[in-house]
């Protein structure tokens, strides 16, 4: 009969795992935590540039909940990421299916496709600004040369939207399209096979086999990508800097306008909490849905 562990080894293994755990439990803190205290902290008081003033209670999330722009800017916020994931996603998982069959040239596709992935986004930005400038950009040259109507794509609210959507979208995709593509992978060919011998079609074995068989790793893209677009500025810094008249502005973007360019300090740290609080509920969200898809 085997005998259970020795009460020291056990207080041993403890303590090695506690030692070993320790300084990743420490980055966590210092990196992840104590920075979203000190925002909070700061977004309760009145700054002076870099420096902590008077106590003011909630007045800065008062700023933003009780004004229109406030709200405009959460608004923003939420369609981007929103409709970003539209495009993202089924463009993404669609491309791994692809991308996953075995054809001539596909490791040179795989590679061009995950290009824009490598750049940086101050680069993808001044990229496709200069190729949607209104005055010199290509695009608007091809579309005066078709419809005779000059375009300027950052001059009305809704094309400046659409724009920095799509940007984005052709920037990021590729991060979706590398994990669904490493999910595929995964799957056991035998399961493709064993579709092909009940006599089901490949739209069949798509939509019973493959979708729900990836269904966990997209969700949790969906959960990554949803909180990088909460969080991004630079793209959208660069490409339009939230106008024109804050159609582009993002609450992200203004947390670090009013925090560095303006230096409010405690209001670019309200923003960041409200980023945060605004990650928190949607993970929820998805962790919820995520759950219920494994039962």
């Amino acid at each position: 009969m085997k005998q259970p562990p020795a009460k020291n080894t056990l207080n041993n293994d403890r303590l090695i795992a506690t030692v070993y755990i320790a300084p990743t439990i420490l980055l966590i803190l210092c990196i992840s935590i104590l920075p979203v205290i000190y925002a909070f902290r700061t977004s309760l008081h009145e700054t002076v540039y870099g420096t902590v003033g008077e106590f003011i209670g909630f007045e800065n999330y008062r700023q933003i909940f009780g004004s229109s722009e406030g709200w405009q800017t959460i608004f923003n916020s939420i369609s981007y990421a929103f409709m970003s994931l539209l495009i993202v996603i089924p463009l993404g998982t669609f491309s791994a299916i692809l991308l996953n069959r075995k054809r001539p040239l596909v490791t040179l596709f795989r590679t061009l496709i995950i290009l824009p992935w490598v750049l940086s986004q101050t680069v993808t930005a001044l990229l496709w600004k200069w190729l949607l400038n209104g005055n010199f950009g290509p695009v608007s040259y091809f579309w005066f040369a078709l419809t005779g109507r000059k375009a300027d794509f950052f001059n009305t609210e809704l094309t400046a939207r659409l724009a920095i959507v799509v940007v984005n979208a052709w920037f990021t995709f590729p991060i979706v399209l590398i994990m669904v593509l490493a999910a595929l992978q995964s799957i056991p060919v035998e399961t493709f096979e064993a579709a092909e011998v009940d006599g089901a079609s490949r739209r069949q074995t798509l939509w019973m086999i493959t979708l729900p068989m990836i269904r966990p790793t997209i969700l949790t893209s969906i959960v990554m990508q949803s909180m990088e677009y909460f969080s991004m500025v630079t793209l959208i810094f660069v490409m339009t800097a939230g106008g024109p008249f804050g159609a582009t502005s993002t609450i992200s973007l203004k947390a670090f306008q009013e925090g560095f360019t303006f230096w409010h300090m405690g209001l670019g740290s309200a923003y960041s909490i409200v980023i945060f609080l605004l990650n928190i509920v949607f993970t929820l969200v998805y962790i919820r849905i995520l759950r219920s898809s494994d039962q």
